[in-house]
């Protein structure tokens, strides 16, 4: 007879991280919420990410092997499709969640009601995407400023990624629903999945530093070409809610001008630049910006 389900399947993707992933499953089976199994799901790693987990006794860990990297997506849908649990969590091969994450967000989901369809809560990030880890600079994340952070929380997800992927607990049914993540995104994946998600219900929110991120040499966010196609991609597969608010349209429209004008393409940001202003033609700054960036194409002619 096969055990009973866990309440909850905590999910690890992990691609050649063998000096952080044995911290990483620590940091999860040490949670003082117990109903739980965890999968590692080992992307085609060929530096010992495997080996570096063997000997685990914990009856509630389990590894599942990629023959071949497919990337993170992948791994973590593979994850979702062998989960067992009501809820999914999802952890990063080289962060660190505090022993009480799971038990805060499961009292939170239980308090918020059946129409919940997630939770998150706060986490310290340790470093940034240009300095790594080493930075040594922590901030917490999401504050205050942000907006609404808990409830109906589609209007600031709309605005800027709110969850990040180790804090996520979402249900499984609507994950498998909703498709999983999008395994063609190159960064951004856990901003357009809990867009998709924050579409059916309710978020619960935990306001305590109970994650801590730690940049590293091969983070996906510190590719600058990557976020900017993402955010794009992004952009585009919510239009039919941000058109309902063009200023909204028009500040992506100006962030997707500025990370083009970062990579070199002029072009590409002065036409991003355009239609900001069609959607805010009356904002001056969208005007002096276009008329820089027009300086800029013809210095790039003339050299």
């Amino acid at each position: 007879m096969p055990p009973p389900a866990p309440l909850v399947t905590a999910v690890i993707p992990a691609f050649n991280r063998a000096p952080s992933i044995r911290a990483a499953v620590d940091s999860v089976l040490g949670q003082t919420f117990r109903d739980f199994e965890l999968i590692v799901v080992d992307d085609g790693s060929s530096d010992g990410t495997a080996e570096a987990l063997a000997g685990i006794g914990d009856p509630r860990f389990r590894l599942v092997v990629h023959p071949q990297n497919r990337g993170v997506s992948a791994a973590r849908n593979t994850g979702i499709r062998e989960a067992r649990g009501t809820w999914v969590a999802f952890q990063d091969s080289d962060d660190e969640w505090l022993p009480e994450k799971l038990e805060r967000q499961m009292a939170r989901i239980a308090a918020t009601g059946p129409d919940c369809v997630g939770a998150y809560c706060g986490m310290v990030i340790v470093g940034s995407a240009d300095a790594g880890s080493e930075g040594g600079a922590e901030r917490y994340h999401p504050g205050p400023e942000i907006g609404q952070r808990e409830g109906d929380i589609l209007d600031t997800l709309l605005g800027e990624s709110l969850i990040s992927t180790q804090t996520l607990v979402a249900r499984r049914d609507l994950l498998e629903q909703i498709g999983g993540f999008d395994e063609s995104l190159p960064a951004l994946v856990d901003w357009d999945c809990v867009l998709r998600l924050a579409r059916l219900g309710p978020f619960a929110f935990v306001d305590e530093p109970l994650v801590r991120q730690y940049f590293s040499e091969n983070s996906i966010t510190k590719s600058r070409q990557k976020r900017a196609f993402a955010r794009e991609r992004v952009v585009a597969k919510n239009l039919d809610l941000l058109q309902a608010r063009p200023a909204l349209l028009a500040r992506h429209y100006r962030s997707i001008a500025g990370e083009r004008r970062r990579l070199g393409d002029i072009p590409g940001a002065r036409a991003a630049l355009a239609e900001a202003r069609r959607l805010s033609p009356f904002d001056t700054r969208l005007w002096l910006l276009s008329v820089w960036l027009a300086g800029q194409g013809l210095f790039a002619r003339a050299a």
